[in-house]
């Protein structure tokens, strides 16, 4: 086992057709399961999967995405994927694009966006969205396939225009969501930080303090969102870390437990087997 890198993802899938640039960006053509990767797992990478037609199912940070209409749903970096599926009759793209290219991607007003994704994850599409994003595609496969001179700059730039066109359709749709209750944006803020940082505080004060409001405040919120009280969520997203780790790395279960911040290995062991049923080195035969 390795540590997850761009292929990490790439192996779990494949396809009708594959067009690769060096390791930074990967183009799959109507993706398929293939079973090489271990389950759950965290990747780097920045993922897009755009339905045409079929339908897919996945499970990214415990949240459940059942897609049976044409649209995209974005996976981030430090999102945990725990399931994926396609139907038979699946048509679509896989874009795959590694941290060292966005790293240097020329692209400003990126964290809005990213946040928005984060919420939401699926975004349905028809029409001239779908025609639009599925063109770009094509177009980064046309260039992928002939070699050139400027093939690195030309996909940047192709990629870029992706990315502009998805910030102004989340922009557009976004609109239509200034509804958000109160209670939702303590919910979803409390999620994204303990998505953060539960590798290091599994206390309800260290949320609180950080939405500056009790306890008991942000866990009516959260209870009241989800129907999930928000301790059993920071234990859910410690769990699901572990077994990520557990998975899809080969660290020993020592320096797991250092690194989700057990003051021992028989801790974790405790603390993992509570919620599993099974050791962290039962898990990772399993």
């Amino acid at each position: 086992m390795k540590e997850p890198d761009i292929d990490l993802f790439d192996s779990s899938l494949e396809g009708g057709h594959i067009d690769r640039l060096e390791r930074r960006v990967i183009v799959i053509e109507n993706p398929r399961k293939s079973g090489m990767a271990d389950f759950p797992f965290r990747s780097d990478t920045t993922i897009s999967l755009i339905v045409r037609s079929g339908s897919m199912a996945c499970l990214v940070d415990m949240t459940v995405h059942q897609i049976t209409v044409p649209g995209m749903l974005v996976i981030l970096p430090t999102q945990t994927v725990e399931k994926i599926a396609f139907s038979e009759d699946f048509t679509g793209y896989g874009l795959i694009l590694s941290p060292d290219f966005l790293a240097n991607f020329p692209m400003e007003n990126k964290i809005p966006t990213i946040a928005e994704i984060r919420r939401h994850g699926f975004y349905p599409m028809d029409g001239q969205e779908l025609d639009a994003v599925c063109n770009l595609l094509k177009m980064i496969q046309g260039v992928l396939g002939a070699p050139g001179k400027y093939q690195h700059e030309t996909v940047t730039y192709l990629i870029l225009a992706y990315y502009y066109g998805l910030g102004t359709y989340l922009h557009d749709t976004g609109e239509n969501r200034n509804g958000t209750s109160r209670n939702e944006q303590i919910a979803y803020r409390f999620m994204e930080l303990v998505r953060e940082n539960c590798t290091v505080h599994r206390d309800m004060e260290f949320y609180a303090d950080a939405l500056c409001l009790s306890a008991k405040h942000v866990n009516h919120a959260v209870r009241t969102v989800t129907d999930i009280n928000a301790m059993k969520w920071i234990e859910r997203y410690t769990v699901l870390r572990a077994k990520g780790l557990l998975k899809t790395t080969a660290l020993p279960v020592s320096e797991i437990s250092d690194r989700l911040n057990f003051p021992t290995p028989s801790d974790f062991g405790k603390y993992f087997k509570k919620f599993t049923g099974l050791s962290p080195k039962a898990f990772r035969k399993a």
